[in-house]
């Protein structure tokens, strides 16, 4: 058998030329993708806080506790904690205090390194905070209030803000002891006079009766007021002994439901007492019907209780009462 040699031609340099040279491409290609891995590697690497080591960011808690003896504990990250505060309204910060890990007072701004105790505490209120590394602990020590109540604790770090809502559920509330009424009852047998005019034209040729109700729009009341626009005393309710007329007279009666700020309205005179006046024929007139009213005023103090905190405190009061208890009609000619 004969083999036979060929030798390559032009063409086939070419295309093994081209091949090799698509070849040393993808190498070079291969090689620049893996050296700019490396090098973004090595950043990162070098850059550890930012990229590797970030925070997590810390999302709000929600935590209900009873309003007497009510404990709970949760955990903090403490990296880069900055602050940790009770979150208030000005007009309380006066009661909330801060203390370092030796008892010590110190400023509410104080770095959260230095917070080892919060003490928020009013007549009605009692709320501790303690730290200890990340665990904090919530205790309510008293909550007098009729009503559920939440503070917030505001951690803020170097990277976010973060607040723990604290929810207390009512406990024991205040008790009303007492009431002490200072000086007797100032009273007054005109303390005040209402007004109310009717206009009335009969043009006929026979005299009209008109029937009028004096007192259909008049009652009597009670307002407790409280030394301070702003009184805790305001829409609370109580049972509680007030100025009375009763029988032609003023008397301290018990009375329940007394709503400080708020009248308190009760039956005076009856409302259907009628006084028919006449009208001459071919009149006009003006008729006027005078309520008069007497009054009682008197100030006080209530005296009331927290139990829990084995506190008495007392706020002061002024009641003025006032009652319908004659009326006076007037006829006019109209004008």
């Amino acid at each position: 058998m004969y083999s036979m040699a060929t030798s390559p031609t032009p063409n086939t340099f070419h295309t093994m030329h081209r091949l090799i040279s698509s070849y040393a491409t993808l190498l070079r290609n291969i090689a620049s993708s893996l050296l700019a891995t490396l090098l973004i590697l090595t950043m990162t690497g070098c850059n550890g806080d930012i990229f590797l080591d970030e925070p997590d960011m810390p999302e709000d808690q929600y935590i209900i506790i009873e309003g007497d003896g009510g404990v709970a504990t949760v955990k903090i990250p403490t990296k880069e904690l900055e602050y940790l505060g009770l979150d208030l309204m000005s007009m309380s910060k006066r009661y909330c205090h801060y203390y370092n890990a030796a008892g010590e007072e110190i400023d509410s701004k104080s770095p959260a390194s230095e917070v080892a105790r919060i003490l928020f505490e009013t007549k009605f209120t009692k709320l501790e905070l303690t730290r200890h590394g990340s665990e904090l602990t919530v205790r309510s020590i008293c909550r007098a209030s009729q009503g559920n109540d939440i503070y917030d604790i505001r951690l803020e770090y170097s990277y976010a803000v973060h607040f723990i809502h604290v929810e207390i559920l009512p406990g024991k509330p205040i008790q009303l002891v007492d009431v002490i009424y200072r000086d007797d009852m100032e009273v007054s047998d005109r303390a005040k006079v209402t007004s109310f005019r009717e206009g009335f034209h009969n043009q006929g040729p026979l005299p009209q009766t008109v029937t009028l109700l004096p007192y259909l729009n008049e009652l009597a009341t009670i307002l407790v007021e409280p030394e301070y626009h702003e009184s805790w005393l305001r829409g609370e309710r109580f049972d509680m002994p007030v100025p009375m007329y009763v029988d032609g007279e003023w008397r301290m009666i018990q009375k329940d439901g007394i709503c400080p700020g708020t009248k308190y309205s009760y039956e005076g005179p009856d409302r259907m007492t009628k006084i028919d006046v006449t009208v001459p024929e071919f009149s006009s007139v003006n008729i006027f019907t005078d309520v008069t009213y007497s009054g009682a005023r008197v100030s006080g103090q209530m005296v009331f209780r927290n139990e829990i905190l084995d506190l008495t405190f007392f706020e002061d009061i002024t009641v003025t009462s006032y009652y319908p208890v004659k009326h006076e009609i007037r006829v006019e000619d109209a004008k």
